[in-house]
């Protein structure tokens, strides 16, 4: 059995973020600050949020960040969702997401909350149907946009914890709206 490997615009756009803050790092001013992060949570692409049922599948996420003003960042993320078929008896479809976010946060002592908003390239992946299942989703790799909600909370100078709430229109055949309720915690440097 092959193990997967991320698709080529994903690695390519991943190495392009690495670079981008490899380069900053050296040069990057005395207030700038950095941040690396990783969370989860439970992804809902049913169209409604009427009940925790809705929220049936998950996401992975990793990020680096840099704050461009105080309450203005640039984000580049990875993120890992699982969502359900789109046709009843279809297999479940693995998404690999490479976005770019700004979040402007407005700031209190302890706390920052604001919106987020980007876009980005989805890479969806049907798994291989299993017994009784049909292909319903074809291999896809789409742009797409994403915002939401971010709340900030200070654990101390170099460690934060993060909720958020971030929808995901995907450009696909089947025009998906994933929302993902999520926690983070990063690190700043």
């Amino acid at each position: 059995m092959k193990a997967s490997r991320p698709p080529r615009l994903a690695r390519a756009l991943l190495l392009s973020a690495l670079l981008v803050a490899s380069v900053t790092l050296s040069s990057r001013a005395p207030a700038q600050t950095f941040a690396l992060g990783a969370g989860g949570g439970l992804l809902n692409d049913t169209g409604s949020a009427e009940n925790l049922k809705s929220f049936s599948t998950g996401a992975a996420f990793g990020f680096v960040e840099m704050k461009l003003d105080p309450g203005v960042f640039l984000q580049a993320r990875y993120t890992r969702m699982e969502l359900p078929p789109s046709a009843e008896n279809g297999p479940d479809i693995g998404v690999d997401a490479v976005t770019l976010t700004v979040a402007y946060l407005f700031r209190e002592d302890w706390w920052q909350a604001g919106f987020v908003a980007g876009g980005g390239g989805y890479f969806l992946r049907p798994k291989t149907p299993g017994a009784g299942q049909v292909t319903t989703d074809p291999k896809e790799s789409v742009f797409g946009l994403t915002g939401g909600l971010l709340t900030v909370f200070t654990v101390n100078r170099r460690f934060d914890v993060r909720l958020e709430a971030v929808g995901n229109l995907i450009r696909d055949e089947s025009r998906r709206k994933p929302i993902v309720v999520s926690a983070a915690v990063s690190w700043k440097f």
